[in-house]
């Protein structure tokens, strides 16, 4: 996600992180990008002018606008938009009448009002905090006083900061006065609605709408227009951005006839709610006509990426299909959806922009070619090498009808829209130095913080209750140890479940790991307490941190997740090893009843292993049963994974790569066979892996199982790509011992549209991959008495790759045959800086395609490519300078 246009603009996964959603009736704001929560300022913010109060005022006689003299910081706007009882807890209000309707207002802490709610407007300069008071407090036409009082904590570290990184300073602020007025506030009313052409409609409501309006594609029946007998309902919805919650447009699959007069209805069903509270009656209004013809998609512009291989073309309206392809589109806009180079061929005529070998942009594509950054974007991918020629002018078109819009509208414009090259190609630097030398480095006193919502553990000693999580969030600090090679920096975590939580690979500067940003418990149990729980996790609740970590010896994360284990450091010859430990000694009596081992006793080892030389992370586990009596168990390795991202990010576009043909899918996510076609029986649960393997089809959260790993001619690894720039993550093991393959995904839409402040809600945008010495969850293996089970996993990078046929810890490959027996072979090795040898073969006749003597690369793959007779398969190998063979991969397997 390096790649750099002319004009800054999210993409991707960062566009995901550019909007939040406030979940109460699906309204979606936008907000800026939030970022990660930092418990001190640094220096610099520390600099920057104060952020103060410039201005309170009162709408009506339920609220509070809280304007500041500059914008607000991102943390503090996410914050209260996912918790709008946050900011209250700081606010007081004083000059309340005794006996009064404002007598509460008495400098109480505005939490102390129940009911009362602070969240931010959505203005266009990002200023304001509105409070809405509770139904045990109502303004009258009185001066009244507000100020910010952080008791004990100062206010900035308490998310209140503008966005150049003021803070309001100390603990408290200066009281500001403001007139209260006796005007009631009022429940949902259209101030007008007018069409802006055939299928749009715009709508304004006369004063903020908190929750209630839908957002994206709209399948419902509570939004109508009526003309007569006849009523049509939107099939898209959109939120207008900067409009404080006022305005809305609505599109329509059919053309509207301005000359005729519609009522639009909002059904009671919607709960439009603002500052009054739900509106519990129809809003209605009479649609004003106007507007012309609806003009039908075309594109809008396009432009080349300074690094000169990649192409954004943006589109005049969301896009619905592309093709036969579905774009898909989450709440907030995201897409993600992957286009490959047929599908871009099929959809895009270009003329005259060549590379500089060259080629036409055509032919000159990847094979996963584009992905949709939201639905109206579409960023074409050159391949590896591949840029287009300084300064070259040219023009891309579409073809006639390629696609279609939210309304179902098709394109008509085949009108070739002008691109021009950048004079001079620039790529983003790292400071990866691939000509530097080898080397080790090791902090043993490293820390880390952990921004999560503070909570209290309760009486039991283990579990957390909801009553017991704040309306706050706090950082934890971890003592870690980090590693450093010239390839990679890899952060260890021994003292919160024994866990690899970063592996960022330093040619690109992203992690191969996802860490959760902001930690919130959820999963409670709702059983009383000191009994028996009915949470799904062992301790009756869970939180997300991330990264790579063993859990045992129950299911789900097991016992030890968040606790210290026992380790110890190695470092000699240019290599590092910790060593961490457990011995399952607990049982914990209130956990819920499926969990049934008890304390068994086993010993796991987990070495964790860096070598100066290799951009690699080694995990050697080691589970013992010491005792004398067989005991069953689970162990899982569990990994959060977001390759070619910053470690709190997550790619839309990314896809699990994995030997994998079928899946079980878990009983309780049958929405997934609306997805996959069946690969057994009906009611065996058994399903084809295609369609999931990209997370953009990934409509729900969900469970599901790969089948047959172990017995698999290439079946020893699994991984993730981001497609967005081709970066992945592969975990390499010995599938005879971790023969279970869990994958757990939150969604698409609860990846993307999830607000990561809101409390008691962990969906991230990751994708979850778990090894298993058992085929599922609840399905215990048997360590017996005196035995010893072992193996080694690997964690590497590959670059410059879409797709993966095999893999091991010298490399991954890529290895296809077309149906007229073109080959196409890519490999990325893990002996980045040495010789190696590259050889395509035929598979039936053993001879050689193509070859390639290369030096290993830290940035792309080894390009292949041959002939074979139609339906036959290739073999691509992988030697060292001696002959010894490092990899094969083989295509149709």
């Amino acid at each position: 996600m390096n790649t750099q246009f002319n004009r800054a603009r999210p993409r991707g996964a960062a566009l995901a992180l550019a909007v939040a959603l406030t979940t109460v009736g699906g309204t979606v704001v936008s907000l800026p990008q939030p970022v990660l929560a930092q418990s001190q300022q640094s220096p610099q913010q520390s600099a920057q002018p104060s952020l103060r109060v410039s201005k309170v005022s009162s709408n009506d006689d339920k609220s509070i606008d809280i304007t500041f003299n500059k914008a607000l910081g991102s943390d503090i706007l996410q914050f209260t938009a996912a918790n709008a009882a946050y900011a209250a807890q700081y606010i007081k209000v004083s000059g309340g009448v005794a006996g009064g309707a404002d007598a509460a207002l008495d400098g109480r802490p505005l939490s102390q009002i129940a009911g009362t709610t602070v969240r931010p407007v959505d203005t266009p300069d990002h200023r304001t905090l509105r409070v809405v008071l509770g139904a045990g407090a109502t303004l009258d036409g009185h001066t009244y006083e507000l100020w910010f009082d952080g008791g004990s904590d100062k206010l900035g570290d308490l998310f209140f900061r503008s966005a150049d990184g003021g803070v309001l300073p100390g603990s408290s602020t200066k009281r500001s006065k403001f007139r209260g007025t006796i005007q009631d506030a009022a429940l949902a009313t259209v101030s007008s609605a007018k069409q802006v052409d055939a299928r749009t409609v715009d709508v304004t409501f006369a004063g903020t709408v908190w929750s209630g309006m839908p957002a994206g594609a709209y399948t419902g029946t509570t939004i109508t227009l009526t003309s007569g007998d006849s009523s049509v309902h939107p099939v898209y919805v959109e939120s207008l951005a900067g409009t404080s919650q006022r305005g809305y447009r609505l599109y329509f699959g059919a053309d509207l006839n301005s000359d005729v007069s519609y009522q639009l209805t909002l059904g009671t069903g919607l709960r439009l709610t603002t500052n009054a509270g739900p509106a519990t009656t129809e809003v209605g209004a009479t649609v004003e006509g106007g507007g012309g013809a609806y003009t039908a998609p075309k594109i809008a512009g396009a432009e080349v990426g300074a690094s000169g291989d990649r192409i954004e073309v943006r589109f005049s309206h969301r896009i619905a299909k592309a093709g036969d392809l579905a774009v898909k589109e989450t709440k907030t806009g995201v897409s993600g959806t992957n286009v490959t180079a047929d599908q871009v061929r099929e959809l895009l005529r270009f003329t005259g922009l060549t590379t500089t070998s060259g080629q036409d942009v055509s032919q000159a594509l990847r094979d996963d070619a584009a992905y949709f950054s939201d639905a109206s974007t579409l960023v074409i991918k050159l391949d590896s090498g591949q840029t287009l020629r300084a300064g070259a002018r040219g023009g891309v078109a579409l073809a006639n009808g390629a696609v279609t819009d939210v309304t179902g509208t098709a394109n008509t414009s085949t009108a070739s829209v002008s691109v021009q090259a950048p004079r001079h190609v620039t790529s983003a630097g790292t400071g990866f130095n691939s000509n530097g030398p080898d080397y080790l480095k090791v902090n043993t006193h490293a820390t880390t913080v952990f921004e999560r919502y503070d909570y209290k553990v309760s009486d039991d000693g283990v579990s957390v209750r909801s009553d017991g999580v704040a309306d706050k969030v706090v950082g934890q600090t971890i003592k870690t140890i980090e590693v450093e090679n010239k390839y990679i920096k890899a952060t260890f975590a021994p003292s919160y479940g024994g866990r690899l939580l970063s592996i960022i690979y330093k040619p690109t500067g992203h992690d191969l790991l996802y860490t959760n940003p902001v930690g919130t418990p959820y999963g409670f149990s709702s059983a009383a307490p000191g009994t028996p729980g009915n949470s799904p996790f062992y301790q009756n609740w869970l939180m997300v941190y991330g990264g790579v970590f063993p859990t045992l010896t129950e299911a789900e994360h097991g016992k030890y997740w968040n606790v210290p284990w026992d380790y110890k450091v190695d470092q000699s010859n240019g290599k590092f090893s910790v060593t961490m430990t457990k011995t399952d000694d607990v049982d914990y009596p209130f956990k819920p009843s499926k969990y049934v081992h008890g304390a068994t006793g086993i010993k796991t080892s987990v070495t964790y292993s860096v070598d100066a030389h290799k951009p690699t992370v080694d995990m050697t586990v080691s589970l013992n049963n010491p005792s004398a009596q067989d005991k069953q168990y689970e162990y899982w390795t569990c990994t959060t994974l977001a390759p070619g991202a910053p470690s709190h990010s997550g790619s839309p576009t990314m896809s699990v790569v994995s030997p994998v043909k079928t899946i079980y899918r878990d009983p309780g996510y049958r929405w997934m066979e609306g997805v996959e076609q069946p690969a057994g029986p009906a009611g065996s649960g058994l399903l084809k892996l295609d369609k999931l393997k990209q997370m953009s089809n990934w409509t729900n959260s969900g469970i599901a199982y790969g089948q047959d790993l172990a017995t698999m001619q290439q079946g020893d690894w699994w991984g993730v790509v981001n497609h967005e720039n081709d970066e992945g993550v592969v975990r390499v093991g010995d599938n005879t011992k971790t023969p279970g393959m869990k994958f757990w995904e939150w969604g698409q839409n609860g990846s993307f549209d999830t607000n990561i402040y809101s409390k008691g809600n962990s969906a991230r945008p990751y994708i979850e991959l778990w090894a298993g010495v058992s085929m599922k969850f609840f399905s215990p293996a048997t360590l017996k008495a005196g035995q010893t089970l072992s193996w080694t996993e690997t964690f590497l990078p590959t670059m410059d790759l879409g797709d993966v046929t095999n893999a091991n810890a010298d490399g991954a490959a890529d290895v296809k045959v077309d149906a007229s027996g073109n080959v196409t072979g890519r490999l990325f090795a893990t002996a980045i800086g040495q010789k190696l040898r590259a050889t395509l073969v035929d598979a039936t006749t053993g001879k050689a395609l193509d070859k390639s003597a290369f030096t290993g690369s830290a940035n792309t793959s080894v390009k292949l490519k041959g002939k074979v007779a139609p339906g036959a398969q290739a073999r691509l190998v992988l030697t060292d300078t001696h002959g010894t063979t490092l990899l094969t991969a083989e295509s149709g397997t």
